[in-house]
């Protein structure tokens, strides 16, 4: 966990318990509901927390908040504090500093903060639903002066610039009160939908998806979460959001974060300067010209939406024309392989936000304006079909919810759509621990889709359970063998193979396909559910492996750790010893280079993706050091070197060198000792100590590993610096450049010679 989420769990832990002593329901959203069912907390690279509340329990908060908040936190709302710049509030810690951009031209709190997104209730009538999001978005025009809402609705800009003549000359006060007034008309009890308070696109949930609550774990706190996660997960993210992605499109948050002051204090040092009526004037023409231009980009894009459909509909025909089988041939023999290769360019244009929109952010008024390509209902069927086989089940029924409100819908259709309602049912149903009505709803749907590969992986949870109870272990083994005939490399399976195995007390066996599993799976619960297996026992193979490195063993210990990184690959301890055991059983100078060149790249990247976090990193400091001994390096100077990697305060660097020079009493190994200082002075940027150090080390004859050292960094210096002298002689006169490059090697021959010694 990094220092930043260490701080937000603060919070949301002082939150939690408010909520619960007072009787105040929240549920945990977005990424951080994902992070409570993939991670039981958060998401290793998230950097918010956020949590849903109805708005009478905010209101209720606020009436309570002079007497239950600790000290340095508040509450942050527009309704409350006309100052503030969004529309949802915020739990703020306001002896710390972390500012977004809307917040540069506003005077609210900008500490470290929980989201709380307001849950308003809208009646059933969706003409109040649109009523409430034009008045919504309007509201957010004017409280966040950055972003443009509107824009993405076709908010007329005379109703924008009617509020915003009222904001300018009756008050900003006065015109969010008229504007709350109307979005506000509605009572809970008389509605049976939520609008989750989010300027740009105030998503629609139904209450029961929200409440009540049910409880599940977040970093050792049992925490509320919606009645119907899975429905929500799936609603919010789709089918995708178990797997982890990859780490190119892992997202974060952008806030300026600055440990050790509060934003009061950046704002009074840094922002001064900043001209934020210009900025504002500004903010507001952009509004103007957007909302003005927002029918038009939307009748455009309309337009290049139905060329693009014209010439992906024309692409998919010649594609099904060219097949060797048709399409109901090829749904009969369940080739959903072959379906997948014919639909690719229809999926990436059909699925695509541009087409069928999400109701968030840009894609809200393609949500609700969704253009549907004209295919045959024979295609759009074998496509929706081959959707639900390749595990894209929540992209099918939205599919199908389209088709359906164009009037057209076939029975073969509607029985689909039916079904996949079923399945959903299903899993709320397994969720809520109902296990019989969720295995009697799945009958039928095995019957009528036996090879689906999510209701499979659905019905194999019903008989490993059973399995773990001792009954109908011979069923699961049978359906287990079967999914990964029909699935061999699906890690989902894999582990439910290993699991049978380890009931067996095939304990090697099981450890070998748990490995294989983690392999063939992104799948978050899976490999959660591994984690929690395995890490248990992770922490009894650390303690052998050091066991057999002590009796000399050290190829056991190799073998050991390497199936064990392989089972636990993000366990520090597990990384630790695997690194260790690999520089101890490297046989070759080669192979200790290469791990000691991994271990300082996953250095800098776990540096680069947690900046000022060096808690992980420190796992490496004994497999370095053993490195380095391995490669003629003694023991105080091997840990010097090691130190060197993880040091940058000056102080800290000036003692390294004080720590190598203790080694100059052991004659045979000066030219090490001279190397370390060399890499020391070089980190505090005294180049020609540096080198002078080099030189020495180079005179006292040390071993062949220092030598080759010395002879990369005088090679590569001459050899960069030519181009450097090239570039600069091209440009004049480079005599400067070279004095001051070439007078830390001595006179020309001096050079010669240094360079005939290392080739």
């Amino acid at each position: 966990m990094t220092e930043k989420q260490e701080h937000l769990l603060q919070l949301f832990r002082e939150l939690d318990e408010i909520c619960k002593k007072n009787n105040l329901r929240y549920v945990m959203a977005g990424g951080t509901a994902i992070g409570v069912v993939r991670n039981e907390g958060f998401i290793p690279w998230d950097d918010d927390v956020d949590i849903y509340m109805p708005r009478d329990d905010w209101n209720k908060l606020v009436e309570i908040s002079g007497s239950v908040l600790p000290e340095h936190r508040a509450l942050q709302c527009v309704d409350v504090d006309r100052s503030y710049t969004n529309t949802f509030p915020r739990y703020v810690a306001t002896d710390s500093c972390a500012l977004h951009k809307h917040q540069i031209i506003g005077r609210d709190s900008a500490g470290e903060i929980i989201d709380v997104l307001t849950l308003d209730p809208i009646p059933a009538d969706d003409k109040e639903y649109e009523k409430y999001r034009t008045h919504m978005m309007i509201y957010s025009e004017l409280v966040n002066m950055v972003v443009v809402y509107g824009a993405r609705w076709e908010i007329p800009v005379t109703a924008y610039l009617r509020w915003l003549f009222s904001y300018t000359f009756l008050g900003k006060d006065r015109t969010l009160k008229k504007l709350e007034k109307i979005m506000y008309s509605y009572k809970e009890e008389d509605c049976p939908r939520y609008a989750m308070r989010w300027g740009g696109c105030p998503f629609l949930f139904d209450k029961d998806m929200m409440f009540p609550v049910k409880y599940m774990s977040f970093e050792n706190t049992k925490v509320m979460v919606p009645h119907r996660m899975s429905d929500y997960l799936i609603w919010h993210y789709g089918d995708e959001w178990s797997y982890i992605p990859p780490h190119g499109e892992r997202e974060s948050h952008d806030a300026v974060t600055v440990e050790g002051i509060t934003y009061k204090e950046l704002r009074d040092d840094y922002l001064p300067g900043i001209r934020k009526g210009r900025l504002r004037r500004d903010s507001i023409w952009r509004k103007i010209y957007s909302l003005a231009g927002a029918k038009r980009n939307h009748r455009l894009q309309y337009k290049r939406n139905l060329l693009l459909a014209k010439s992906t509909v024309m692409d998919l025909e010649a594609r099904i024309s060219e097949s060797r089988h048709s399409l109901k041939e090829l749904v009969e023999k369940r080739d959903f392989s072959q379906l997948n290769e014919i639909f690719t360019k229809y999926y990436q244009v059909q699925l695509s936000s541009a087409f069928i929109g999400r109701e968030d952010f840009g894609g809200i008024y393609a949500f609700y304006h969704p253009v549907l390509l004209e295919v045959s209902d024979v295609t759009f069927y074998a496509a929706m079909l081959t959707l639900v086989y390749t595990e894209r089940i929540g992209k099918a029924w939205r599919m199908l919810v389209v088709k359906e409100q164009t009037g057209t819908f076939p029975s073969e259709l509607a029985q689909l759509k039916s079904d996949i309602e079923l399945f959903r049912r299903a899993v709320c149903d397994y969720e809520f621990k109902r296990y019989q009505e969720a295995e009697d709803t799945m009958v039928p749907l095995m019957e009528r889709y036996p090879e689906v590969p999510g209701f499979v992986k659905f019905k194999s949870r019903f008989l490993m359970e059973r399995a773990c109870n001792g009954i109908d272990m011979v069923e699961a083994e049978l359906y287990i063998d079967e999914a990964l005939r029909l699935f061999p490399v699906d890690g989902y399976f894999l582990k439910y193979q290993g699991e049978l195995l380890w009931m067996k007390g095939k304990c090697a066996d099981a450890l070998e396909v748990f490995a294989d599993a983690r392999e063939k799976t992104n799948n978050g619960i899976t490999q959660l559910e591994l984690d929690k297996f395995l890490n248990p026992y992770g922490r009894e193979t650390v303690k052998t492996c050091q066991q057999l490195l002590d009796v000399g063993q050290k190829d056991g210990a190799m073998k050991l750790m390497a199936l064990w990184y392989r089972l636990l690959p993000e366990n520090p301890s597990v990384r630790e010893y695997y690194y260790l055991a690999r520089a101890s059983v490297a046989k070759k100078r080669s192979e200790v280079e290469e791990l000691i060149g991994e271990i300082l790249k996953r250095i800098d990247a776990e540096r680069a993706e947690s900046p000022g976090e060096n808690n992980d990193i420190q796992i490496y400091k004994r497999a370095l050091t053993k490195a380095w001994e391995r490669l003629g390096y003694p023991g105080e100077l091997a840990r010097v070197r090691t130190d060197l990697v993880y040091t940058s305060e000056a102080d800290d660097l000036e003692w390294l060198a004080e720590r190598a020079k203790d080694g100059q009493i052991r004659k045979e190994k000066r030219a090490q000792v001279y190397k370390v200082i060399g890499d020391v002075r070089r980190k505090q940027g005294q180049t020609e100590a540096a080198f002078q150090n080099y030189l020495e080390a180079l005179r006292q004859n040390g071993s062949g590993f220092v030598r080759t050292e010395l002879s990369r960094i005088f090679l590569t210096d001459l050899y960069e610096g030519s181009k450097r002298a090239a570039v600069y002689a091209k440009a004049g006169d480079a005599s400067e450049f070279l004095n001051q490059w070439l007078g830390k090697y001595g006179s020309i021959e001096e050079i010669q010679q240094l360079v005939k010694e290392c080739l």
